[in-house]
């Protein structure tokens, strides 16, 4: 994509997406400089190191106690299990060496450092034919949109890490699009060590691009296999356990607004923080489990279809699919999770600007806008606990606008797009 002009629906979707985040004003900025002093979820993973540190199990009972000796906080306030992996650990290391208030300002400071590399990794996305042309200018003004855009502004009110999971799986497809099958494996595989979910697009490795799964199994190996020596292997069943603990607690939160799980956790489980329509939970594992199978049918079938020869626009499209996919199957996906559909927006963009279909376009400018929309906004208008209505129309409108995302991928990677 060389041409500096915008399709009209690229600038449609634009302004449905600023339209969508100043819904509530200045506060998702506000409370994303809070992230600088006080963020939410990071101290925890801060409170994992002191242990690992200290040669006690993270996973354990006893990172309660030390979160609230960091925070300040009461026990009873603290998260009450620990899900992430050991490499995340290590990631976080530096915070055992420093005051907690030094080290959320670095993570800030590196959330922020990593949202401008995403924005030169979508720019050179956008204009990878573009020979030698600068792309200064596009970067910086990506950089100015992800800086605006609600996902990346909650990812640094909490302190998360899904700007750093869209940094690594973006450099994983562009080494990918230059055929470098060993570095495209060690980026992916980087990313499912850092969070589990991101595992998923080994699956697309092995349908497009085997070569690479052998490093990206022996990347997750390695970034997990060397925590473990230090943590003990006997974190991995207690990691385990504080996930499926974890999920199940926080499933109907309002925040995850971008799992098929929580919609139906919502409608047929409830909890603190829905009222269900009905008490169901097995008839909503079964719906969710027929959404998935529906979705990954649909993947699969796009991905064998795509041809060896395809273009590089097909080829982004089908990657763009299953990237798509990684916030709508996370079990506990929050609103700081549509970071990750960055890369699908500018895959998908480029592909449809050369396509005369309209419906799919309409599908990206919808997707693009309804992602846009604030958590701030969303509670705003179904605060807990929320009702059965509030599950669908409201709180799920993120969800809806990454599966809206999704369609417009796989109808960017069909064959005819591109074969006229």
């Amino acid at each position: 994509m060389t041409s500096r002009r915008l399709p009209c629906f690229v600038l449609a979707g634009l302004v449905a997406a600023s339209v969508a985040a100043l819904t509530s004003g200045w506060q998702p900025w506000f409370d994303a400089l809070g992230g600088a002093v006080v963020p939410a979820d990071i101290p925890q993973d801060f409170a994992a190191v002191h242990l690992v540190v200290n040669g006690v199990n993270p996973y354990g009972p006893e990172i309660r106690q030390i979160q609230a000796q960091l925070t300040g906080l009461p026990v009873e306030r603290t998260f009450p299990y620990f899900p992430h992996p050991p490499f995340s650990v290590f990631l976080t290391f530096f915070a055992a060496f420093m005051p907690l208030k030094t080290a959320v300002l670095t993570w800030f400071v590196i959330s922020v450092e990593l949202a401008f590399v995403l924005a030169a990794l979508l720019a050179e996305t956008l204009w990878a034919d573009a020979g030698t042309h600068d792309r200064t200018p596009l970067t910086f003004c990506l950089f100015a949109g992800l800086m605006m855009w609600p996902p990346v502004l909650y990812n640094l009110e909490k302190g998360q890490w899904s700007i750093l999971l869209a940094v690594m799986i973006s450099a994983g497809w562009l080494v990918l699009r230059r055929g470098r099958l060993a570095a495209t494996g060690a980026w992916l595989g980087v990313a499912a060590s850092t969070k589990i979910f991101p595992v998923l697009l080994g699956g697309y490795l092995l349908l497009r691009a085997r070569r690479s799964l052998v490093w990206f199994a022996a990347a997750i190996l390695v970034t997990t296999g060397i925590p473990l020596l230090v943590i003990g292997f006997e974190s991995v069943p207690a990691l385990l356990r504080n996930s499926r603990l974890n999920m199940e607690y926080w499933q109907v939160f309002p925040s995850v607004m971008f799992s098929l799980r929580g919609v139906f956790a919502r409608l047929f489980i409830g909890g603190e923080w829905a009222r269900p329509l009905f008490y169901a939970p097995l008839l909503a594992r079964v719906l969710e489990g027929i959404a998935v199978l529906v979705l990954a049918c649909i993947t699969l079938r796009a991905t064998l279809k795509a041809r060896p020869d395809a273009s590089v626009e097909q080829r982004g499209a089908v990657f763009g699919a299953w990237v798509a996919l990684l916030p709508i199957l996370n079990p506990q996906s929050m609103g700081h999770n549509g970071v990750l559909l960055a890369l699908p927006f500018v895959l998908t963009g480029r592909a449809l600007a050369s396509d005369s279909r309209a419906w799919p376009k309409v599908c990206w400018a919808l997707a693009l806008g309804l992602v846009s929309i604030p958590r701030q906004t969303l509670l705003g208008l179904a605060p807990a606990p929320s009702g059965p209505f509030d599950a669908v129309a409201v709180l799920s409108l993120p969800l809806w606008g990454g599966l809206l995302c999704f369609a417009a991928t796989i109808a960017a990677s069909s064959v005819n797009a591109f074969d006229r």
